[in-house]
């Protein structure tokens, strides 16, 4: 898997990354770190889900500035 895109903040990652997995061709990862404890969730997500994240995420109503 080769990684898309990351961000964090303080004891938060998000993480994007490529996969094989036939039908779900991104993974999503988002690790939590707190009171020495670290949660990551991780969801594969389908070509039309991922294009509904970035559609939301672009849209010019959630543009800040």
């Amino acid at each position: 898997m080769g990684n898309l895109y990351t961000t964090s903040d303080e004891a938060k990652t998000l993480e994007i990354e490529d996969t094989d997995r036939e039908g779900h061709p991104f993974r999503m990862v988002v690790t939590l770190k707190k009171l020495n404890m670290v949660t990551m969730l991780d969801y594969f997500l389908t070509n039309e889900e991922a294009k509904g994240i970035a559609a939301t995420l672009t849209s010019e109503k959630n543009q800040v500035g």
